[in-house]
């Protein structure tokens, strides 16, 4: 991790960021990193890691109090020494002193000591990550040392691994922990080769091997560890709930099940870490939509609402949903409803009038849409699923100015059109006033614009710059 991506992080709005694992002394497993991102199963995989040593923690820690001096930083801790938890103890003391402002401890990683235990080749060494992370009465000791001996606030992140993730986060909470959470990933057999089956899928590895499952696949796992977490710790509790979050409204319902923090890891290695502002405005619109006046009105909503099997309602027949909307996701999305993936075909076809006229069918100021939307059909876009989403508003301004270069006009009566008797009066030519007339026009109906003022189009040419 550099401090180049903390600065990248502050940059796109980002509330905070958990810096790479760091294992004091100098990591037993420490590899060139191997992942593998899997689009359409929706999972990354990692065989290998690098991981920080303590000096290079502290260091970037520094460099990121200072670069990047509104990014509220984690340490990302864990001991593998022989001092035990005085060994605990030093890194979070060094870690504060360093400018962290939370310190949190690792019990979760399944790919460091759990790995070796589940191949078969224990040798008797440190227990870290998930292997520590199920062992209570070390937790509590490590937690309670560590907050004698520091003022900063000290979170633990628990793995599931086991089934004990409720349990174990409130004997570190019991002992002092301020806040605690969970990773979600667990350790799994990554996709094999049928054809070879003991050469590994990764070009660049030879051997198969276990792998630390990661990615959206997780999400209802995670939803399931945050409402356990809170379900047995309570309503005070500080819990903060990773696994899968992709979108807002991944974060949403991490929240409904009981998250006060939300945690974003695949995302950010597979699209980067500019998709936060359209994320926050999104989150904020429905907030606003709903009536949320905070995130905390949302947390907790499904932790009472979820019901025991016995007691479900259940309702006699059978039910599908075939689709949603009856429409595509990015065409639901726009507030105009602009057939986005209809002209987009066109454009692959290379009938680019067509694609103007699909343009034109929903509203006379598509010009001033293609500059000035903040473009959600692209959030909603389903092609994001297997790499990036379409750039549906560049697509629309070159077919906007191919069609004035060519002088192109909308169509405003198609040729199964009726043209009515009668006419109709709009009064006021600006937005509403004008995309009233245009539709009333391509229904059939002459229509009459009145205006008071000298120019056309309103707020359009009398308000805004």
């Amino acid at each position: 991790m550099l401090v180049e991506q903390l600065e990248k992080i502050e940059y796109f709005g980002w509330g905070g960021a958990e810096l790479k694992l760091t294992i004091d002394p100098e990591p037993y497993i420490n590899r060139p990193p191997r992942y593998g991102w899997y689009p359409e199963k929706t999972f990354l995989a990692f065989t290998a890691e690098t991981r920080l040593t303590l000096a290079q923690l502290l260091k970037l820690i520094e460099q990121g109090r200072k670069r990047a001096p509104n990014l509220i930083l984690w340490s990302n801790i864990t001991y593998a020494g022989d001092k035990g938890i005085e060994g605990w103890v030093n890194m979070a003391k060094r870690c504060e002193e360093a400018g962290v402002h939370i310190n949190c401890l690792n019990m979760c990683c399944p790919n460091m000591s759990f790995n070796v235990e589940l191949t078969g080749k224990d040798t008797g060494g440190p227990k870290t990550g998930a292997s520590l992370g199920q062992n209570e009465r070390a937790i509590a000791e490590i937690v309670k040392s560590i907050k004698a001996e520091t003022s900063i606030p000290l979170f633990v992140k628990i793995t599931p691994e086991g089934g004990r993730q409720a349990q174990i986060a409130k004997v570190a909470l019991d002992a002092g922990a301020d806040g605690v959470g969970g990773n979600a990933n667990r350790l799994a057999i990554p996709p094999i080769n049928i054809d070879n089956p003991t050469k590994s899928m990764y070009l660049l590895q030879e051997e198969v091997g276990m792998a630390c499952m990661n990615g959206p696949w997780l999400k209802p796992l995670g939803l399931r560890d945050t409402y356990e977490m809170r379900k047995l710790c309570g309503p005070d509790a500080v819990i903060f709930g990773t696994g899968g979050v992709t979108t807002w409204q991944d974060a949403a319902e991490m929240m409904m099940a009981g998250a006060d923090l939300v945690g974003i890891c695949t995302a950010t290695l597979v699209y980067g870490f500019g998709f936060m502002p359209e994320f926050i405005h999104q989150f904020k619109q429905y907030m606003k939509e709903k009536g949320y006046k905070s995130p905390r009105d949302m947390r907790d909503i499904l932790v009472p609402a979820i019901t025991a099997a016995p007691d479900l309602t259940i309702y006699d027949g059978h039910a599908q949903i075939k689709q949603k909307h009856l429409v595509a996701p990015c065409v639901y999305a726009c507030p105009n409803s602009v057939p986005a993936q209809g002209y987009i075909r066109k454009v692959a076809e290379e009938d680019f009038e067509g694609a103007y006229q699909l343009i034109m069918s929903r509203s006379p100021l598509q010009s001033i849409c293609g500059k000035v939307c903040d473009h959600p059909c692209e959030s909603e876009c389903t092609r994001g699923l297997i790499d990036e989403p379409i750039m549906i508003r560049e697509i629309k301004r070159f077919v906007l100015e191919m069609a004035r270069q060519e002088g192109w006009r909308p169509r405003i009566l198609d040729d199964k059109a009726e043209k009515k008797d009668k006419k109709v009066a709009v009064i006021g030519s600006g937005p509403a006033g004008l995309a009233c007339a245009y539709d009333l026009a391509r229904a059939g109906y002459t229509v009459t614009v009145f205006e008071s003022s000298s120019k056309l189009g309103g707020m359009l040419t009398s308000c805004i710059p």
